[in-house]
């Protein structure tokens, strides 16, 4: 089996801590708009923000199959070809032909496989970070660092998640089982992580008050 490169998404950073409703842009309010059905939004409570982060991951999961199966099957004709070429060149087709339709394929990939890989991404990031939005509206005088690293640890899993499903189909193994919606419903921690805890044992705290969420109590009256 042939290894596989996994692209690497890299998320922009987090643009809405302090913002207002209004201040908000176009695109996330209308997201917002259309889970809270008022304007500006009531804010949910937390387990219906953690909820609705469960929903869009699973279907940031489902969108990113048919970008998955492409990138393979670019990789594996790209292998194909190449061992036809240790062979021997076929009567019908010459080097310059091979060396022509792989530069077809790896233009195919760069403008137009990636491209959508990235804009499946982006649109499920405006949502994400609109749920942080609905986070950060409940608790107030917490910075933007503390909220960027509250966003982040919240993010991590889920890209982890879409660069295993790419790989698992890369291998040929089944994805049907791997997504388990309970998997991710996150806690959200009743607050962000304070950049005044840069210890080990701080962020050790912060990651575990990521998975707790509400009950976990240890840094609730401590403010960021």
């Amino acid at each position: 089996m042939f290894p596989f490169s996994v692209p690497v998404y890299e998320p922009p950073p987090y643009a809405l801590s302090g913002l207002s409703f209004s201040q908000l842009p176009m695109y996330t309010q209308r997201y917002l708009q259309f889970i809270a059905k008022s304007v500006p939004p009531d804010v949910p409570e937390v387990d219906s923000i953690s909820d609705k982060r469960s929903i869009i991951s699973m279907a940031l999961f489902r969108s990113l199959i048919g970008n998955d199966m492409a990138l393979v099957r670019q990789r594996d004709n790209a292998i194909a070809m190449a061992r036809k070429l240790r062979r021997g060149i076929p009567p019908q087709a010459t080097t310059q032909w091979h060396l022509e339709e792989q530069l077809t394929r790896i233009q195919f990939v760069l403008d137009t496989l990636l491209p959508e890989r990235e804009l499946i991404f982006n649109e499920f990031m405006i949502k994400f970070d609109a749920l942080v939005w609905l986070d950060q509206r409940r608790w107030e005088n917490c910075t933007s660092e503390s909220w960027q690293k509250y966003r982040d640890a919240l993010l991590e899993p889920i890209l982890d998640r879409t660069s295993t499903q790419l790989t698992r189909i890369a291998q040929g193994k089944s994805i049907e089982n791997m997504h388990v919606i309970n998997g991710y419903t996150y806690r959200a921690p009743s607050l962000p992580y304070s950049p005044s805890g840069s210890s080990r044992a701080s962020r050790a705290r912060f990651r575990r008050s990521a998975a707790c969420g509400p009950e976990f109590r240890e840094d609730r009256h401590r403010g960021c």
